[in-house]
């Protein structure tokens, strides 16, 4: 949102956390169900080509060099070679209820052994395939939530496809998806898809954000709006990253837009006396149409990867001093 202050130290660390976890190619509206509340697509294959997937490991090579022996060992998949993209949804904003989608490449057997070690390990055939259901932990019984154990179901559709759904009904629901038997969002117009769909290494909307009153984790902010939309990619040769809020009323979206300005000044000050950092900001924009407030900023690699080296160097100067 604030431009820099999220399209590099905030890029720089949300893209590393979700670097193991990504997706390949774009978003495909026939896996998502036309009642969805929210979506979230990470493209680390192109991501990867972008050149900032490797930068970022040269930065944090212990992390990076952990997390692929880890996910070669426990499932047999290399994160930077096998997985392709991850697809995130749900229904509803209650928690427990979403699904993943995994594009990958994986070992089938260290999969299915590594199921079998959890609490609890039990298995549904449906049509022709064998839904896995592990408990994760177990929970104390509410009215809420009858069971009171957090599960999850998991279906290894294909070579190159993994399931994580919250029941075996959601499993069911998102094969019938992919094998294009269910109701998605293919050929719909819905303010969950924007034209960023196609080109963005990160792509997330939600919409029905009033219900989050109700959500157990206070959200104040996102619940005063109606939908929210954020993409970060590449565009022309350049890379981008835009985004809108539209809030519930107009009072709401001039206050978030004040919210704004002031992170991207906030921004311009953090960046100070470097170059590479205070170019990013030169691009942005952010405007308001009514309860609607929409901000938009794009750049050269080049010079975001210019940019991400700095901070880097700003929080390894940082790490030093705290780690005195």
């Amino acid at each position: 949102m604030s431009r820099v202050s999220k399209c590099t130290n905030g890029a720089a660390l949300v893209t590393l956390l979700l670097a193991p976890l990504a997706f390949a190619g774009e978003l495909r509206p026939a896996h998502i169900p036309a009642d969805a509340k929210w979506i979230i697509h990470v493209d680390y294959e192109s991501f990867r080509e972008s050149g900032i997937s490797e930068k970022l490991r040269e930065r944090n090579p212990f992390i990076a060099t952990f997390a692929r022996n880890w996910l070669i060992q426990q499932y047999g998949m290399d994160p930077a070679e096998d997985i392709r993209s991850a697809t995130m949804f749900s229904r509803d904003y209650q928690k427990q209820t979403g699904t993943v989608i995994l594009h990958t490449d994986y070992d089938a057997k260290k999969v299915e052994a590594k199921l079998k070690t959890a609490i609890k390990h039990a298995t549904t055939q449906w049509q022709r395939h064998t839904l896995h259901t592990v408990t994760l932990s177990k929970q104390r019984q509410q009215d809420k939530d009858p069971s009171g154990d957090q599960e999850m179901t998991v279906v290894m559709l294909d070579n190159d496809t993994i399931i994580l759904a919250s029941s075996v009904s959601n499993a069911q629901a998102t094969i019938k998806l992919i094998e294009g038997s269910g109701e998605s969002l293919i050929g719909k117009s819905s303010p969950l898809l924007t034209k960023s769909v196609s080109d963005a290494w990160f792509y997330g909307a939600a919409i029905d954000l009033g219900k989050l009153r109700d959500h157990e984790v206070s959200m104040p902010v996102l619940s005063q709006h109606e939908q929210v939309t954020l993409s970060f990619g590449k565009r022309d040769g350049m890379m981008y990253k835009e985004g809108t809020m539209i809030g519930q009323s107009e009072a709401v979206a001039q206050k978030m837009q004040k919210v704004l300005e002031g992170m991207v000044a906030s921004g311009q000050l953090w960046a100070y006396d470097s170059e590479p950092l205070k170019s990013l900001y030169r691009d942005v924009n952010l405007e308001r149409n009514g309860n609607a407030v929409s901000f938009s900023w794009k750049g050269n690699p080049d010079q975001v990867l210019t940019a991400m080296n700095e901070v880097c160097d700003r929080f390894d100067s940082w790490k030093q001093l705290l780690m005195k």
